[in-house]
């Protein structure tokens, strides 16, 4: 295990992650092809610093295994390839202060979320005795971005049966075929794209990161739910896990903002511009505004 990085032919880094024998060449070409964009067709190179360019032996897609080390993106060719990186950034997302929502709505998916799972999904550290103190309920497409829900036609594949005010509304976000249980703290790092699930791979967990050993490569835990209209959507892993590939594998990883620092009290000291005065922090204080103001718009919308 260890890291994997992609360079340019100039050594800018175009993509990172920590490989824990779970991503082939395969997969880490469709994820390439996610973060950048290039003016004609490329491949990726073993590094070679012993040869000019860096060009070692040709790492085509298939299904074998990246060892950690550096590589090269280059044309098929050898030759050097202008590239740049896509404009698309991952969505997002609160990791640990509650919105305040009203009681009846999210006691109604919590509810419904401890009726459905037995255990952790991820980790399988089972519910004893009704105690879900060390678990808590984790949406898989966040529910502060209901607009971008709504726009990608996801209300439309909810089968949920239950009635509209325990599905969040008309938007139906909060239905648990969009909600799984999970530890508290991997649902703390679900939330920050610390690792996935890959539902085309057999729903196997991929962490990006070091640090998460303990779940990399376990399967996604299904078999409980024999009720399709309940289980959660291949859809919404795709998209989670592309989050996933954008907030890690994209350069050499998004920057990290102080969560913790800024929000770990729930209370947003506005007089920090060392948290809210950057780009990054006035882009989470609109998303905070949006989470905490999330209900209610939920409610003005069903009222309509």
């Amino acid at each position: 295990m260890g890291d994997i990085i992609l360079r340019d032919f100039d050594g800018n880094t175009l993509s990172s992650f920590w490989q824990y024998g779970l991503i082939d060449w395969e997969l880490f070409y469709g994820c390439v092809r996610t973060v950048i964009f290039a003016e004609s067709d490329w491949a990726i190179f073993e590094y070679d610093e012993s040869v000019p360019g860096g060009r070692g032996a040709l790492c085509p897609p298939n299904y074998e295994l990246p060892c950690p080390g550096t590589y090269v993106l280059l044309r098929p060719d050898g030759t050097p390839i202008s590239v740049g990186f896509s404009p698309v950034s991952s969505r997002l997302r609160h990791p640990t202060v509650s919105n305040t929502p009203s009681p009846l709505r999210t006691s109604a998916y919590r509810e419904r979320i401890r009726a459905r799972d037995p255990c952790c999904l991820i980790s399988s550290l089972p519910v004893v005795r009704g105690d879900f103190s060390r678990f808590k309920a984790a949406h898989i497409f966040p529910r502060t971005h209901d607009v971008d829900w709504v726009n990608k036609g996801y209300p439309s594949r909810i089968t949920d049966p239950a009635p509209i005010f325990k599905l969040g509304g008309p938007t139906k976000i909060d239905s648990i075929q969009n909600v799984i249980l999970l530890r508290s703290d991997l649902r703390d790092a679900w939330d920050n794209y610390k690792f996935a699930v890959n539902p085309d791979r057999g729903h196997v967990v991929i962490p990006f990161v070091p640090g998460y050993d303990d779940i990399a490569g376990k399967v996604f835990k299904l078999d409980h739910i024999t009720d399709y209209n309940l289980r959660p959507l291949d859809d919404l892993f795709r998209d989670n896990f592309l989050q996933g590939v954008l907030k890690n594998m994209k350069g050499a990883g998004e920057p990290t903002w102080e969560r913790e620092d800024a929000l770990g009290d729930g209370v947003m000291d506005l007089s920090r511009q060392d948290i809210w005065g950057g780009k990054l922090g006035k882009e989470h204080l609109e998303f905070e505004m949006a989470h905490r103001l999330h209900d209610l718009r939920v409610a003005q919308g069903s009222s309509c």
